[in-house]
């Protein structure tokens, strides 16, 4: 049963599929600047634009989830102390540069209004790097809500870096409850 339920699934997903399309917005496949050969290639850029043609397609599903690993860098989070080149700056291109393209189908293709996204993180990373170019976890980290259809600005407090618990941030909301 399991397994016939699972190929209707993967039928009415084919068909949302093919009746969805994307616009002509090219998403970043590669960051274009000095990073390890692990951090170069794009994962989000795929899963926005299989979301953006699902949601096209008149799929009803609330909520996606996406995943983009390697966050946690204990370890040359930079290169050469160089905070704008290395494995960490490419993540945060990725990101930026997914959601960008992201937003730009579903501006095209008119649904851009009915979208809302949010980045959020299991764990938070300490402020200062450690010997190894890195940073370890720690207690917050900034949780992202994108969307045409919201009210722009920064929410909460700006953390106090001077006053700092075991150079943790201490968190403001836990992701969960948003």
């Amino acid at each position: 049963q399991m397994e016939e339920q699972s190929n209707l699934y993967a039928g009415r997903l084919k068909q949302v599929y093919d009746a969805g399309n994307n616009s002509n917005t090219i998403y970043p496949t590669m960051y274009p600047f000095i990073a390890p050969a692990g951090a170069v290639n794009n994962p989000l850029s795929p899963q926005l634009k299989i979301i953006s043609r699902l949601i096209s397609g008149g799929i009803g599903t609330k909520i996606f989830l996406c995943r983009i690993g390697g966050f946690d860098t204990h370890a040359n989070q930079v290169l050469n102390n160089n905070t704008t080149m290395g494995g960490h700056a490419a993540l945060l291109y990725h990101v930026s540069s997914a959601v960008k393209a992201f937003y730009d189908d579903l501006k095209n293709l008119g649904l851009a209004d009915r979208v809302l996204t949010m980045t959020f993180s299991e764990f938070g990373r300490r402020v200062k790097s450690n010997a190894s170019y890195g940073t370890d976890h720690g207690n917050a980290a900034p949780m992202l809500v994108y969307g045409t259809c919201i009210n722009a600005g920064v929410y909460g407090n700006s953390p106090d870096l001077t006053n700092l618990n075991l150079q943790n941030v201490p968190m403001e909301h836990d992701y969960r409850q948003v």
